[in-house]
This record gives C-alpha cells, structure tokens and sequence, in this order.
C-alpha cells in the first residue's frame, strides 16, 4: 500500500465513522493541510459540503446549519495555523447553546511542530474548556487495526457531540506529505457498529408537582423552543391559570397562539415595582433577554417562593443562585406529566392571573403611541417587521438592539414561523453567516434584523448570502454606532470619551455594500415604503438590504416617557 493510500484508506475509515455518528453536512474552508480530508469530504455523495473560505464566517455558518436542521451534527473542517483560532467564538456559541459541532483542524504531524516549520502552532486542546471531547489523532497509517481506530474515533466524535448536554468536539488531525490522497482507493472493508440511538426520558414521579402547581405561579422560559414546544407551554399556562413570559427567541410569541395568558410585554409590565409576587416560578432554560425580569426576580427570595428549574440538557443555568429543584427533563416531559395533574382548581388562579391580564392590557394601551404605529424609526420597523412574516418564513434577531426593540415592541402574530438569535454568550459577531447557515440549512426565506456595528463585524458572512443564492432579507437598524449604550450609565461620560470609546459612528455606505456582494439596496422612509420593501424582497432573484435611518437617543427618550407612562397608569390601577 502506498503512502497515498494509506492516508486514503485511514481518513476513508474515519468519515464513515463520522457518517455512522450523525454527520451530515460539513463546511470547508481550503488550505493545503487539510487538503487529504477535504477532498473525501468533498467527494462523498452522502456528506452536504459547503466552502467558505473565511473561518470565522464559517464557524458561525456551521452553527446556523446546526440551528436550521434542529441540532443535525454538523462538522467543520480548516487547515493548520491561526485557521483554526478563527473558529474560536462560533465554538463557545455553540457550546453555551448546546448545538453539536465537529470541529476538525488538520496539523503538520509531530517532527513537524516547534521547530519552526511555517504555519504551525500548537492546537492541542485549542478549544480548552469550550468543547466537550478533545482528540489527538494518529498520523494516517494504513493496516487494518489503524482503520479501525480511526473509524471509532469518528463515531465518538459525532456520539459525544450529541450526547447531552449537547455540544462540540474537536479533533485535531497530523497530515505528512504527500497530501493529495487516491482518488481511486476504496476500502475493501466496511466498518459498521450498533446504531447509536438515544433512549427516551422515562417520565418520573416528582412527588410535590401537585402542591407547585395549586399555587399562584409564574412561567418563564429563557431558551430558544420550537413552535411545538411553545405551544405545549402556553397550553400549560392556561391549564394552570397562570401567566407566561418569554423574549422572541421562544417562538411563544409566533407560535400563532393569541393566549391571554402570554404576556408579551413583560420589560415594560416588570419595570413598575407594584408587580405582585408569585409562590412558585418555573423556569425553562436560561433567563429570557427581558432585563426587567431579571431584576424582578433578583427581588425575590426561597424562603417565600419555590424556584423550580427545567433544563433538558441538564445544566444548572441559575445565575441567581435561587433554585430549589433542578429537573433534567425536556419541555414535553415535563408539560405532559403538569397536563396530566387533575386535582387543580383552576379557579383559585382567577384572581392571581387578572391582575396580570389587567398589566397587559394597560401595556397595550400605553404602547399604542403615533412613534409606533405611524412614525417610521428603528422601533416601529422592528414591530412591522414580525407583523409581516409569513408561515413558511424565519426570522433571526441579532444581539445588542435589535433582540430588544422586538422584545419591548412586538405584538404577538396570528402567523406561526420560528425565530432564532445567538443568546448564549450574546456577541455581535458572526450574526450575519449564522442566519445564512439558518437559511442555507432551511432554504427558506430568512429575515435578519440587525444593527450596523453587527453587520460591519460579519460583513464576510454575505459572501455566502451571495454564492449559495440564499432567500436573505436584511433589514439593518443603522444608528451610526453604538446605540445600545445609550440606554446604559455609559451615556452619562463627556462625549469626548463616550463617542470614541461607545458610540463608535463608523459612518459607513451599506449601499456600496450591498453592491459589492450583490445584493439588492433599498431605503425606504415610511412605513407602508417599509412594508412595500419587504414584499419586493420576496420576488427579488437576489439576497436584499433594507436600511432604516436611527437615531442613538430617539429611542432611549422614547421609552423612557412609555415607562413613565405606564407607571402612572399602574399607580392609578392600584390605588
């Protein structure tokens, strides 16, 4: 066997392990190292490739096919050097919101390493703490016992990836010249293990379910849910009389439900201190954007109310050091086994939930202001926009404003369509290749609310907008800068230190952007030009940039007089 096919013959093994694992879909982006991999990759009928020749976009496209294919195992692969440090925020995205990503660095092989050979660091355990399994793969070899060994280490890989708690692995591959395998090679044995499946959850007997749920309580789900998810949780808020709170990202306010019980202005119901206090919350997950819930519950103690945390991926994300009972079962598990609790009398919650029906509908009239329902600002774009969105179509909210405006202003819609964002560590970078792998992954038409210090950090992510064809509209919120700081103490500096340090106006021309990767540029100056604008981006035969002109403190002033406002309305209430 030659050098070539035995290089061959071991990274053959290893895809089919990757394959019997999970793998499906795989991003490349080229160099010389990772060239053997790259092209069985390529050439494997079975394995949907994608090349991206930037590896941070590519990261961040890698988790977007992971978000649109609901947590399909998906791999990336880039040769050795600083490629692979280039992956780095896309892989602790993934990891905080538990999506299974094969990372794959090639590497020059061990006589290679410290001794000044160019393009070469050390990638052991590149990623530390950030991925859940780290491997160190042998140089290729071609006997029997090799192939097997490369074959296991592929079905761990993609095994562990999806093992929960859901998350990525890296491994780290030496290739000694020459680089090019044989084309030609096949394996005269095929590897095959048991088929690795997950055993479902048995539904276990919590013996004080029934006592949480006769109390007055509170649901709060912070993680992106599915659509069917979303809806087992709003039929379980109504089966138990309780309200219901979540930000965008939890699909409860486009899961087509119009329940009363679903409080879809919670920033702005939590901002008054007359807000009453339950007996029981039930958390789902991570805490949701909203700040003033988390200031809420922060107010909260133990000892007079019973912290209950559900978290499938059994991580105890309780950044408030208050949970009482920490169950590891899915949203349906733990639904189904609430919904099959009889013994509730629904109408000792009447009282306790009309006190909140009563904050929301004040909310409702509060925000029913010209600034949102006739003036065209960045605000009353972003509740236009999840207005208009179809059934077959998604929505991705970037971090920093965008995510909020929705959060604070968005009514909830009679369509049902699936919204995603990048809450675990809540950069802006990598927004824009995310919502393209979303796309690309969907085929669907995606929409990306997004500001332009966001759009600026990822403006490479549109190459893949553009090679791929993919159904993207981009409706950009551009304040020229920093504007969420605005809503923050920063605000308060001399502007000889807050416009350097955090406004940072780049004054930027996304027109000439648009151009240069071939999009479609409108700015429309109204709403119903707004509107008009995102149904020519359905028709379009090429990705759209909409812009909307901001301003930094046209927003801050104007909720702060919708606060104002509803505090007033409250304390009349209550009084």
């Amino acid at each position: 066997m030659t050098s070539k096919q035995e290089t061959t013959s071991y990274l053959l093994a290893f895809i089919q392990g990757l394959k019997e694992g999970g793998l499906t879909k795989v991003v490349i982006s080229p160099g010389s190292r990772s060239t053997p991999l790259a092209l069985l990759l390529f050439r494997d009928p079975e394995v949907e490739c994608y090349v991206d020749v930037d590896e941070r976009s590519a990261g961040f496209f890698a988790l977007g096919l992971a978000k649109g294919s609901k947590k399909e195992l998906v791999a990336l692969l880039c040769t050795s050097g600083t490629a692979a440090a280039n992956y780095y925020p896309a892989i602790c995205e993934a990891k905080e919101t538990n999506h299974p990503l094969v990372v794959l660095t090639a590497d020059r092989p061990p006589e290679l390493r410290e001794v000044g050979a160019p393009q070469t660091m050390n990638q052991q355990e590149l990623y530390r703490t950030h991925v859940k399994k780290f491997v160190e793969l042998a140089v290729p070899e071609g006997s029997e016992s090799m192939q097997h060994y490369s074959y296991w280490q592929g079905v761990q890989l993609g095994y562990t990836a999806q093992q929960i708690p859901v998350g990525p692995v890296h491994a780290n591959l030496p290739f000694r010249e020459p680089l090019l395998p044989d084309l030609d090679f096949q394996l005269e044995k095929s590897f095959k293990s048991e088929k690795l499946t997950k055993t479902e959850e048995a539904v276990q007997s919590i013996p004080e379910l029934s006592d949480w749920l006769e109390k007055k309580g509170l649901l709060i789900v912070g993680n992106e849910v599915s659509v069917t998810e979303a809806q087992l949780l709003i039929q379980l808020a109504e089966y138990l009389g309780w309200p219901i709170i979540g930000d965008p990202l939890t699909n409860l306010a486009t899961c087509g439900s119009q329940s009363e019980n679903y409080l879809k202005h919670a920033e702005l119901i939590f901002s008054s201190s007359k807000v009453e206090q339950p007996e029981v919350v039930i958390r789902f997950g991570r805490l949701p954007v909203t700040k003033n819930v988390m200031l809420y519950l922060q107010k909260l103690t133990r000892e007079t109310t019973t912290f209950v945390l559900v978290d499938e991926q059994e991580q105890w994300q309780d950044l408030l050091h208050v949970t009482n009972y920490f169950l590891p079962f899915t949203i349906s598990v733990f639904c189904q086994s609430a919904l099959a609790v009889d013994s509730i009398e629904k109408q000792k919650h009447s009282s306790w939930l009309n006190g909140w029906k009563q904050a929301e509908e004040t909310a409702q009239v509060v925000l029913q202001k010209e600034t949102l329902t006739q003036s065209f600002n960045e605000s009353s774009a972003s509740l236009k926009l999840s207005e208009l969105l179809y059934a077959d179509e998604q929505l991705f909210l970037s971090n920093s404003n965008a995510i909020r405006f929705v959060d604070r202003y968005a009514m909830s819609s009679v369509t049902s369509y699936p919204v995603f964002g990048n809450r675990g560590i809540n950069g802006i970078d990598g927004i824009v290749s995310t919502a393209a792998g979303i796309s690309a992954a969907t085929m669907q038409r995606t929409y990306l609310l997004i500001g332009d210090l966001a759009l600026f950090h990822d403006m490479n992510g549109l190459q893949m907008i553009r090679s791929l064809k993919l159904p993207v509209t981009i409706v950009l919120l551009n304040n020229n800068g920093g504007g969420i700081f605005s809503f923050l103490p920063q605000k308060q500096l001399d502007k000889t230190d807050f416009t350097p340090l955090f406004e940072t106006p780049l004054s930027l021309d996304f027109a000439k952007v648009a151009d240069l990767y071939d999009g479609q540029y409108i700015k429309p100056t109204s709403l119903a030009e707004f509107e008009f604008a995102i149904e020519k981006s359905r028709f379009a035969d090429r990705w759209t940039l909409i812009e909307i002109a901001g301003n930094q403190d046209e927003p801050v002033q104007f909720w702060q007089e919708v606060v104002a406002e509803y505090r007033e309305k409250i304390g009349e209430i209550n009084e």
